[in-house]
C-alpha cells in the first residue's frame, strides 16, 4: 500500500482498514496504528513537502515507511518530565523490532514482527516432555 500527501487521522484509518484487509491481528493492528501516527506526525512536524506513507507485509514482518523531502535524519531525544513532545521515537523503539532512517534522511522506517501463528510453548524444568504454554 502507497499513499501520497497523508495526514496523520489519514494515515492512522488507512493502516488499520489495510492491516484489516490483511487479516492481521488487532493487537498488532493497534502497534503499527501509533508507530504510523508517530512516523507522520514527525515528518509533518520536523519534515518538509509532502508526506508519503507505504506498508508492506510479509509472513514475518510488517515494513512501515514514512517519506518526506527533509534530508534532515529522525532523531531520538529524551523528553523531559514536563515536555510535551519528544516522545514519538521512544515508543516507535519500543514497538517495532527494528526502526531507522534511509534514503539520505528523507524516509523513517519501522519493522514490527507479525505473529501470524501462536507463539511456540516454553517448556518449564518440571517435565522436558511436557510443555506448558
Amino acid at each position: 500500500m502507497e499513499s501520497a500527501g497523508v495526514h496523520v487521522s489519514q494515515a492512522r484509518r488507512t493502516t488499520v482498514t489495510v492491516l484489516r484487509q490483511w487479516s492481521l491481528p488487532d493487537a498488532l493492528a493497534e502497534d503499527a496504528r501509533l508507530v504510523v501516527s508517530e512516523l507522520v506526525s514527525n515528518a509533518i512536524t520536523h519534515g518538509s513537502g509532502d508526506v508519503r506513507l507505504r506498508l508492506r507485509h510479509d509472513n514475518h514482518e510488517l515494513r512501515i515507511w514514512v517519506t518526506d523531502d527533509s534530508t534532515a535524519p529522525a532523531r531520538r531525544r529524551r523528553a523531559g518530565a514536563s515536555d510535551l513532545g519528544g516522545r514519538g521515537l521512544y515508543l516507535v523503539a519500543r514497538l517495532s523490532l527494528r526502526w531507522g532512517v534511509a534514503d539520505s534522511g528523507r524516509t523513517t522506517y519501522a519493522v514490527i514482527p507479525t505473529l501470524t501463528e501462536a507463539p511456540p510453548c516454553r517448556r518449564t524444568m518440571r517435565s522436558s516432555s511436557d510443555p506448558t504454554c
